[in-house]
């Protein structure tokens, strides 16, 4: 293909190269500045640089180490039966520490490692001439060219090639030729496969996608398409913050850690837009401002956000913060993080992203000055989204605070979601107690089964059956309506209520309320069973557990956790997992209460957090059907109905 082909206008190389330096940013003077005031991320970088300078690269599957790739990498090569990690691998995301390590120290042999990469790629990764012409399932399976890939590195990694090396003789004008030659054509199939594949645009791939798009029509106007290439990611950007922001504050899929990955990626549009000069609509950027406070809301009161679906453990609600500040100047969001995540790891994470701020010394300045600031998180803190599904009820915003994220969607919204409906995930005194198990692994293996499946979730089962099939690693079995329908501030009480129907004919409510800010009742009301098993599961962020005379405790260094509940039936403790980031796990333990029913049962679970030696002692009493009484300071009764669950305090 012959570069000339692709412009608008005739113009040589020499030319083109000179217009692209000039729509650079100064990288020099950022890290100049960014090596006299951040030696920390410094030192981190450049150490990062040079495992990636070595092919030692951690990737999906690789077991949270780092492992040798290549030199160059062999691009091609899929291992640990992981399709995510040939993808991973193709996204380049090693070049941005490299190319960060060249811009602050000079030393050419971190440029000359990516340029040698990307040269090898081109090579290697070779793209058919006939690319558009290939069938749609094509670009989703598992080569280099999948669509999605095509955006991160239009979007992500291969500008900062640009950025950090445009202006240097490393970036000569035969790198470009072949740089542009081959991100056309890549972006070209972009433009015409990924509305074809989101014709909602209701996926966060499709905004990369976009945001792919939209990035090489900004670095490259000359293009012939590049106008309408900006004009139709511009309208794609925008129709995605319609499809994936919820009118409540959370994006569409469900999963915190992919809500904060959309913070960043809308927040990036608008760094773009503030860079080139243009804007996006006043909609969609009142969208985004009242979306960022879903980062705070997911978050769990020890600092990590709540892993529904398929999200980590993480503090990624400081990305979330970072870009809110970028998009909209506005610190509140990163510093409101603060009041929950220690204020050195929310500068840590926020100097991740220091090179896309488009004043350095300023978002420097802010974060020095989040060490010396307080920010008052005055939010409300009963939070209900009606769209997601979604309930997160705190007792304040403090790191001790009782919290719990509540969540039954049925149908799904995409197969990013588990098989979790009715599950909760519980933290109080400074520990995480019940717990969302995370994801693990996006492998087609026992892993991402037993991840997702219902009884390593807090529900209920029937028959020891999960709601709904599970059929691979993305792909469910028909669902049932299931859904929140109420949720509530009833003074001392504030409460959230769901039912689904997938277990039809057997029909199962779940009320889940916070009284007086100190422990959490949950009832569950059955109907229909015939001789059914139910199971009732409680997934521990402990190791040390017993059972006691009316359920178990649960004991660690940090706070315990006692549950008592109604019907113990037969308890058994079942090893469990949690994950908080990807190929790792840590020990934990599954809490089962079964025995077998008929007609209609209702259950109350009492989870009452406690520090030092002297356990809660609660006996619960069924005083009639449905209608339960115990102690626990005070005197409390519950009355439970289908559709309602009543607490009062006896004088």
């Amino acid at each position: 293909m012959n570069l000339q082909s692709l412009l608008k206008e005739q113009m040589t190389t020499t030319e083109l190269l000179a217009n692209l330096r000039s729509r650079l940013e100064p990288m020099g003077e950022k890290g100049a500045y960014i090596a006299a005031h951040m030696p920390d991320h410094v030192r981190e970088t450049i150490a990062n640089a040079e495992f990636a300078y070595q092919g030692m690269i951690m990737l999906p599957g690789t077991g949270g180490v780092r492992e040798f790739v290549g030199n160059p990498p062999s691009w091609l090569e899929r291992r640990h039966n992981d399709n995510e990690y040939l993808w991973q691998l193709n996204r380049m995301t090693h070049w941005q520490d490299l190319l960060e390590a060249y811009s602050l120290t000079k030393d050419a042999k971190y440029g000359l490692k990516v340029i040698d990469e990307m040269l090898d790629w081109i090579e290697t990764v070779t793209i058919p001439e006939d690319l558009l012409d290939k069938p749609i399932g094509y670009f989703t399976e598992c080569h280099p060219l999948r669509v999605l890939e095509i955006g991160i590195r239009g979007y992500k990694i291969w500008p900062l090639v640009l950025e950090h090396l445009g202006r240097s003789e490393l970036f000569t004008e035969v790198v470009l030729e072949q740089y542009l030659t081959v991100i056309y054509k890549q972006v070209k199939a972009l433009r015409n496969v990924s509305p074809q594949l989101w014709p909602k645009a209701d996926h966060n791939h499709y905004l990369m996608e976009c945001l792919g798009l939209l990035t090489t029509a900004l670095y490259f106007p000359e293009l012939k398409e590049a106008e309408e290439w900006k004009a139709f990611a511009i309208e794609g950007i925008e129709k995605c913050s319609m499809a994936q922001l919820t009118e409540d504050g959370g994006q569409i899929e469900g999963c915190p850690s992919y809500h904060n990955g959309c913070m960043f990626w809308f927040g990036l549009a608008v760094v773009l837009a503030k860079r080139f000069q243009f804007q996006f609509s006043p909609a969609y950027m009142e969208r985004f401002r009242k979306n960022l406070d879903y980062s705070i809301y997911s978050l769990r009161p020890t600092g990590k956000c709540v892993p529904v679906g398929d999200s980590y453990a993480n503090p990624l609600a400081v990305m979330s913060g970072v870009y809110g500040y970028f998009a909209l100047d506005d610190v509140s969001w990163l510093g409101l993080a603060t009041n929950l995540i220690d204020v050195t790891e929310v500068v840590r994470e926020a100097s991740k992203h220091v090179w896309r701020a488009l004043d350095v010394r300023q978002f420097v300045e802010e974060l020095h000055s989040l060490q010396g600031r307080q920010f008052v998180l005055d939010k409300q803190t009963t939070f209900w989204n009606r769209t997601l599904d979604q309930a997160i009820i705190r007792s304040g915003w403090d790191s001790k605070a009782l919290s719990f994220l509540f969540t039954c969607k049925s149908p799904i919204q995409n197969a990013h979601a588990h098989i979790d409906l009715m599950s909760f995930d519980f933290t109080a005194l400074g520990k995480d107690m019940i717990c969302d198990p995370g994801f693990f692994c996006y492998r087609d293996d026992e892993d991402r089964k037993q991840f997702k499946s219902s009884n390593y979730h807090s529900t209920l089962l029937i028959d020891e059956r999960d709601h709904f099939e599970y059929i691979s690693p993305f792909k469910f079995g028909p669902q049932k309506p299931g859904g929140i329908y109420n949720v509530e501030d009833r003074g001392f009480y504030r409460l959230a209520s769901a039912c689904h129907t997938n277990y039809d004919p057997v029909v199962h409510y779940r009320h889940i309320s916070l009284v007086d800010n100190r422990f959490v009742l949950i009832a569950d009301r059955v109907e229909g069973l015939n001789d059914h098993s139910v199971q009732r599961y409680f997934h521990l962020d402990f190791v040390e557990v017993e059972e006691n005379k009316n359920g178990v405790v649960a004991t660690s260094d940090i706070a315990n956790l006692a549950i008592a509940t109604s019907h113990t039936g037969e308890l058994n403790l079942l090893e469990g997992r949690l994950s908080d980031e990807t190929d790792l796990s840590r020990p934990s333990t599954r809490v089962r209460f079964q025995d077998r029913y008929s007609g209609t049962m209702t259950f109350l679970t009492v989870l009452i957090p406690f520090q030092g030696g002297q356990q809660p002692a609660v006996q619960i009493i069924e005083e009639e059907e449905g209608v339960f009484s115990f102690e626990l300071g005070d005197q409390y009764l519950v009355s439970i109905n289908e559709r309602d669950m009543h607490i009062s305090k006896r004088a």
